[in-house]
């Protein structure tokens, strides 16, 4: 396994090499320059260092102490640092995690592409840089430490109020809410946390909270500062209490209201489709007791793993994808009666896709990259298996669902993807990651039969404890389908539907589509119906199932 240097400085400080503590290394002074050299990044002579941490001393006698602690190091870190008669530095080529330049690396990115890594990296943030660390008689270290605590408190508090920005523009207010809370903890005087906090207050229905947390806002500054709150705050406060900021519907309602819009990056589909997979979550119908089992095993840990098995065409890919969108959808995606409450802090779990349609993933010189960059993981270079499950059983901390679509394609096209291939996966899963691993995965056949027709044998086919099968919606599911037509269908044609479709979401789809087409044009009498009849024809094979 992979051996990993580990400095965990926002905080109290932990080091630890190979997951194990570096107990050894007691001196302050030695952890002290460990962590300067690493956090500064750059070659520093001798003279400078002996100056930084015994300034009080003559110079003799303070790189005396320097080699000492030099030795001291070399005993336990020697392979990560560059040491040369007059400088000393932290090697940046070596293996090694710092989470400092994890936040402040996350922290220049600001779209939200990033959001997922940006709260990841906050999450490092356990307290002061440093916190409650010292060392004696050393006045240049400790300015140091308190410019890096100062520093790195404000990074954060940026992160924070992007995130909070980021979480707003998807419609996530409570998220967005919690993140400027912490801005607050921090720094009660920021005046801009305090306006943004009211807003999203604002647009999550809570018009007496975010008054409260304007007059707050008033008493801290004036208590504080000795100061009024802004203009463009007050106006804030105002607007909310008259009503003028209700609680966000979606793009065009933040259009109409003048303020910065609720962004909906997935553009709305068509009312129906059939072909592609229902990606859209207000477009994705029934499924609710597959969907209360399946995210019951991905409540707690361990992690558990399903397997969603069903004919062709039934609907398995687009039951994924709503696994991976529906708990952090933004509500203008959304039905109104859809619940999306299936997991607790949803935006803790990372979801991974893999389409084995998509011949490239069929080779693990792709697949494994993919795998490690979807999950936000470092990518060594080259990425063999073993590279790939070390680096997964060392660095994955959130919980991850991978969700394996078209698996008889990946056993029966894909000979890269072999037995071992598929006994590791197994082995990450249930040994190596605290339970933070499962798979779902969506195939014709139970895991266990499909493999054994595919002709493999591993373990791995055996861990899928749940199986959704699939078969017709409810006839509840596929009124409530048809009932969202933008112009209602007649009694008539409902019923039609209903039977000539089994309601199999497919062909209700097809159906409803063409009837809602002859309604936009104007068609009168059911010469629709045949030619829905002719659509439907390839996939009615689905009717002879169940």
């Amino acid at each position: 396994m992979t051996k990993v240097l580990k400095l965990a400085l926002l905080g109290r400080i932990q080091l630890s090499w190979a997951d194990e503590p570096l107990n050894g290394l007691v001196s302050a002074k030695a952890q002290a320059l460990l962590c300067y050299l690493a956090v500064t990044a750059q070659p520093h002579s001798r003279q400078a260092l002996a100056g930084l941490l015994w300034g009080e001393l003559p110079e003799a006698d303070a790189r005396r102490n320097l080699r000492g602690v030099v030795m001291k190091l070399r005993q336990f870190v020697a392979p990560y640092l560059t040491i040369s008669n007059q400088t000393i530095a932290f090697d940046r080529a070596s293996l090694y995690w710092l989470d400092v330049e994890v936040l402040t690396t996350a922290a220049s990115r600001h779209t939200v592409a990033d959001i997922g890594r940006l709260r990841q990296a906050v999450a490092l943030y356990r307290g002061d840089f440093m916190a409650d660390f010292q060392v004696g008689y050393a006045p240049a270290f400790e300015e140091w430490l308190m410019w890096q605590r100062a520093t790195l408190q404000e990074t954060v508090l940026v992160a924070y109020l992007q995130l909070a920005q980021l979480c707003g523009e998807q419609g996530q207010y409570g998220e967005g809410i919690d993140y400027l809370r912490r801005v607050l903890q921090l720094d009660s005087v920021r005046e801009e946390a305090h306006r943004q906090l009211m807003w999203l207050l604002a647009l999550n229905g809570q018009r007496a909270v975010a008054l409260t947390q304007y007059d707050a806002c008033r008493e801290i500054l004036m208590a504080e500062l000795g100061i009024m709150p802004s203009q463009e705050t007050a106006d804030l406060a105002e607007r909310i209490r008259t009503g003028e900021i209700r609680p966000a519907t979606g793009e065009q309602k933040a259009r109409r209201e003048g303020q910065p819009e609720i962004r909906d990056d997935m553009a709305e589909p068509p009312p129906f489709m059939a072909g592609p997979p229902i990606t859209y979550p207000a477009r994705f119908f029934g499924r609710q007791r597959e969907l209360s089992r399946l995210f019951n095993l991905l409540k707690r840990r361990p992690l558990q793993n399903g397997a969603i098995i069903g004919p062709r065409r039934s609907g398995k890919t687009s039951l994924l994808h709503h696994l991976k969108a529906i708990t952090t959808a933004p509500l203008p995606q959304m039905r109104s009666e859809q619940r999306q409450d299936w997991l607790p802090s949803p935006q803790d779990y990372c979801w991974v896709f893999v389409d084995f349609q998509d011949h490239r993933l069929g080779e693990l010189a792709n697949l494994l990259p993919y795998l490690l960059e979807q999950m936000e993981l470092p990518v060594p270079q080259p990425c063999h298996l073993d590279d790939f499950l070390d680096v997964v059983s060392e660095h994955l901390q959130r919980p991850t669902v991978v969700l394996l679509d078209e698996m008889e394609v990946a056993l029966q096209r894909y000979p890269e993807l072999d037995d071992a291939f598929w006994e590791s996966l197994r082995s990450l899963a249930t040994n190596q990651v605290n339970g933070n691993l499962a798979f779902i995965l969506a195939s014709a056949e139970r895991p266990y039969d499909l493999a054994q027709h595919s002709g493999y044998g591993s373990p791995f086919f055996n861990i899928f404890g749940y199986m959704a099968t699939l078969g017709p919606l409810t006839e509840a599911e596929a009124q409530a389908l048809i009932a969202s037509s933008p112009l209602p269908f007649t009694a008539e044609d409902t019923a039609w539907i209903m039977q000539e479709s089994g309601r199999w979401p497919i062909l209700l789809q097809i159906l409803c589509r063409e009837c809602l087409l002859a309604l936009e044009e104007g068609e009168t009498g059911g010469h629709w119906r045949q030619e829905a009849l002719r659509q439907m024809a390839p996939f009615s094979r689905l009717l002879d199932e169940f």
